[in-house]
């Protein structure tokens, strides 16, 4: 497979909030070159008329790289090295978005503790000089904190910070807006139609299974499984939206996620499906492997299955980490392997229409087969 499907950057995130405000389009008098905007949480913010260069942290780098990828500062990120920016996407190379993580809590990245301009991150970005800085909202986030942060951060950088909405059902809503404020609404409408009728037509799917038909599904997280999220939370959208049952009784790690849990609850939850992200794991062994012969595991229903799946990951996991646009396509595939007679896909053919539209990418049938590998039906 071709490297871009390998590379993964990590990007970390200055702003999440939840929408308490009621979706708004960009809208306001043209000034010198800048105009008004309102923003996706009724924040007003002037930016240039004309956007050419956007800085945006992983999840809204996900979203924008479908419209704008040429617009897209990429910021190098290895842990414990501060990022630098990096030029934007260009033909043949993994699209801006392309990333693997983790969650992050809505504060500054480290190195960036105490929020002063004089930062490495700052510096790093105010060197780049986007047009603007894109914030999300995320479901499990309050509204009032973040709405200061950004706030906040636009006084300190002197650079527009316009929020957008994350939430996995209103991403639709989010590419009308951006088709608005970058003057690319014939991009974004194709994006925003296709978010609509996916969501459209699983929910209109799986709204006709019966409560006691549910799947009962499990999400494993790290090396060994023995971490997870609960319901209503950035990490689990996907599931709460194909009307699953998510298992997980845990508190939630608002942000990065990821309680651990022992094998002792899952046992007691007894799963008919597990879908594992492995984090950090041995890549060349699936969880299915890894816990078949495992007599702590055995007994557990979705194993004895062998219901347990791994879930794709590559441009960016389909589930979460990062929760952005990339679970659009994770709607679909998780929808349709839990109530394959209900919830009827071809995969492939699904596979490759997503990653045109939203990745750039033309896929070969060798590619998408590796993508699926390990996450069907046997």
């Amino acid at each position: 497979m071709g490297k871009w499907l390998t590379i993964a950057l990590c990007l970390t995130s200055f702003i999440m909030v939840v929408p308490g405000c009621s979706y708004k389009q960009p809208q306001g008098n043209n000034q010198q070159g800048k105009v008004e905007i309102t923003d996706m949480v009724g924040r007003k913010v002037v930016v240039p008329r004309e956007i050419k260069k956007i800085y945006a942290p992983i999840y809204g780098t996900v979203i924008l790289n479908a419209v704008v990828p040429e617009k897209m500062i990429k910021m190098d990120n290895k842990p414990g090295t501060p990022p630098g920016p990096q030029p934007g996407n260009q033909p043949g190379n993994p699209p801006a978005g392309a990333a693997q993580s983790g969650g992050q809590s809505g504060t500054p990245p480290q190195g960036d503790q105490g929020g002063k301009p004089g930062n490495d991150r700052y510096k790093k970005i105010l060197e780049a000089g986007p047009d603007i800085i894109v914030a999300n909202t995320q479901i499990d986030m309050d509204i009032a904190a973040t709405v200061a942060d950004a706030d906040k951060l636009q006084n300190q950088l002197g650079i527009p910070v316009v929020v957008i909405d994350n939430r996995l059902a209103e991403l639709a809503k989010t590419y009308d807006f951006l088709g608005e404020l970058l003057r690319e609404k014939e991009k974004t409408k194709v994006l925003a139609d296709y978010c609509r009728k996916t969501f459209a037509e699983v929910k209109a799917a799986v709204d006709k299974i019966p409560a006691e038909k549910r799947a009962r599904v499990y999400y494993a997280e790290g090396p060994k499984g023995l971490a997870t999220d609960p319901a209503v939370t950035r990490h689990t959208e996907v599931l709460d939206f194909v009307g699953a049952v998510n298992v997980a009784q845990v508190p939630s790690r608002t942000g990065p996620g990821q309680t651990p849990v022992t094998i002792e609850q899952v046992q007691g939850w007894n799963p008919d499906v597990i879908i594992a992200n492995r984090l950090k794991a041995d890549d060349s062994k699936t969880l299915l492997e890894t816990v078949i012969d495992d007599p702590e595991w055995q007994n557990i229903i979705a194993v004895k299955d062998r219901r347990v799946y791994d879930i794709p990951k590559q441009v960016n996991n389909w589930f979460d980490r990062p929760p952005s646009a990339n679970r659009v396509i994770g709607v679909k595939w998780l929808a349709h392997l839990l109530y394959p007679d209900v919830v009827k896909y071809d995969m492939k053919k699904e596979t490759k229409q997503f990653y045109k539209l939203f990745y750039h990418q033309e896929l070969t049938d060798q590619e998408v087969e590796m993508i699926l590998n390990d996450s069907e039906q046997k």
